[in-house]
């Protein structure tokens, strides 16, 4: 009986125990994508749900267009992987306003390695556009990209990320590549700010053709589990060619 009473009381024990570690761990923060064209290397924890959303406002080849949303719901389905599906709209005016329905993207983002001193982390990304429409201006076969991404934590308010990638557009046999490099700064424990250089290089018959593209944002974090943002981007090339600006949110929904 005492030996029964005393393995009652180590298990009481080990429950108190194991129950003030969870109640003293720290609370699980919102890590999003956006803003910004560059990908981090983050995975989304195993067992979470995350909404990024947000509005953005074009100026291209000297028209107005508006997406609303870019959205994009993010799964944590295993300790080192999480799938995603991704969904624009965009409003536009050719004459008289109208609203395209953009390709359904589905992806998943895999861990590949947790980094060590001066060795990156690094991820992969795979998504593929699945035309959800019939329209004309909408290719009808699936479109395929690829990324390659590394970050570096330079100091304890520096980031460094960069991305290789290809991008293939459903129409066209041969992609275009994309490469980025984002400087991430953590201002305090609410707000932060970058700025990232983001490129397309796409190879034509006789030559390759280069967009180069800038731009610079800031997050603020009202609480652990939202994030703000708000961001700007131009072409360096032509900025009188295409700019744009937008504002997000992105939400920890659970655990």
């Amino acid at each position: 009986m005492k030996k029964i009473s005393l393995l009652l009381l180590l298990s009481f024990v080990a429950l108190c125990l194991q129950a003030q570690d969870v109640e003293n761990a720290e609370p699980q923060s919102v890590a999003a994508d956006r803003p910004g064209m560059a990908t981090g290397v983050g995975v989304l924890p195993f067992k979470t749900i995350q909404w990024e959303t947000g509005f953005q406002w074009d100026y291209a080849d000297r028209q107005h267009s508006f997406t609303l949303p870019t959205t994009m719901l993010r799964f944590g389905v295993a300790p080192f992987a999480e799938l995603r599906l991704e969904y624009d709209g965009t409003l536009y005016s050719d004459a008289e306003w109208q609203y395209q329905v953009e390709p359904l993207i589905l992806g998943t983002k895999i861990r590949v390695f947790d980094g060590w001193k001066a060795v990156p982390k690094i991820s992969f990304l795979a998504n593929i556009a699945i035309p959800i429409t019939k329209e004309a201006y909408q290719s009808s076969h699936v479109a395929p990209s690829l990324y390659l991404l590394f970050e570096n934590d330079v100091t304890d308010w520096l980031n460094l990320c960069y991305n290789l990638g290809a991008e293939w557009n459903g129409v066209d046999a041969a992609p275009s590549t994309f490469l980025a490099l984002c400087l991430g700064f953590t201002i305090n424990d609410q707000w932060g700010a970058f700025v990232e250089s983001y490129n397309y290089f796409t190879r034509l018959s006789t030559h390759t053709e280069a967009d180069w593209n800038l731009d610079a944002g800031f997050t603020y974090m009202p609480h652990h589990r939202v994030q703000l943002d708000v961001y700007a981007s131009i072409n360096c090339q032509d900025p009188a060619m295409y700019s744009n600006v937008g504002l997000g949110v992105a939400w920890l929904i659970n655990p």
